[in-house]
């Protein structure tokens, strides 16, 4: 498959032939003037894809909270198991090249990190560059005589530029494996007390104050903080898709009545739930 020229994006598909037991290349190609996934319909895709965004720009929303603005040049990772949606503003371009991945192997890339459900979305190449290293892919992966083996081959060399360009402009960013941890029991949380806190601190085999002051240093908050930051965030997530009462969010995430939640809402964003999300409303 020859990529089309970014003046003419054409909307084309190659399907799979064969399996391995590391993995298989289930489908790749390209789409022109995509909607995307709809905002208020998310899909579990079931396997891996990359994403890359070729023309427009848009917004990336998935079920842990995330949201972040697209431009031309990204990558999306969609993770099998996420929730998730991505696409154009309403009348906006959006025209992607994906390849879509599944098996062993690539777990074994989630295992070593390397694959981040923390960070789903990132700027990669200018497009011209970038479809320049994908191309050979597209033209040999599928071609008739080679192995599923080879394409699943191929394409982790192809991953590995993509993730060690994102790993290089990150370095500084990196964060050792039991901050990981940490924040993930934290976003997960439905509870910030110290009791929870020392959980955490546990599972991370510190003691609590230790915990506290090297969480600190390195998210530039408490994990008090943080988790409820992040509780918040789920909070924006969802009344972005429902229409929840302030009592029914305090129940899902954990808070002790819909007077607490609103409370904490307006604190840390500055304004009310139903303010936020009318004011969200009006930016689509």
């Amino acid at each position: 498959m020859h990529l089309p020229s970014l003046d003419n994006w054409k909307t084309s598909l190659v399907q799979a032939t064969g399996t391995s037991p590391l993995g298989e290349i289930t489908l790749a190609g390209t789409i022109s003037k995509s909607r995307g996934i709809r905002h208020d319909k998310p899909r579990v895709f079931g396997q891996w894809a990359i994403v890359y965004l070729v023309e427009g720009a848009g917004r990336y929303h998935d079920a842990r909270g995330t949201d972040i603005p697209l431009r031309a040049g990204d990558v999306i990772l969609v993770f099998p198991e996420v929730a998730h949606s991505y696409g154009p503003e309403p009348g906006g371009i959006w025209n992607e090249l994906y390849v879509c991945f599944r098996g062993p192997v690539f777990e074994a890339w989630r295992e070593a990190e390397i694959f981040d459900v923390r960070n789903p979305a990132f700027h990669w190449k200018p497009p011209r560059a970038g479809l320049e290293i994908l191309q050979p892919f597209f033209s040999q992966w599928n071609q008739a005589g080679r192995s599923m083996l080879e394409a699943v081959a191929m394409w982790q060399q192809v991953l590995s530029r993509i993730f060690k360009v994102h790993e290089s402009k990150n370095a500084k960013e990196h964060h050792p494996g039991w901050f990981l941890q940490a924040a993930d029991l934290l976003e997960r949380s439905s509870a910030e007390d110290e009791r929870t806190l020392r959980n955490v601190a546990e599972a991370c085999a510190m003691s609590y104050e230790s915990f506290r002051k090297k969480f600190t240093d390195i998210a530039g908050e408490p994990p008090a903080r943080y988790a409820m930051t992040r509780r918040i965030e789920r909070a924006r997530h969802l009344l972005a898709r429902h229409r929840f009462t302030n009592k029914e969010l305090a129940e899902m995430l954990g808070f002790h009545d819909g007077f607490h939640f609103a409370k904490t809402f307006k604190k840390l964003t500055g304004k009310t739930p139903r303010q936020d999300s009318l004011d969200r409303q009006g930016e689509r």
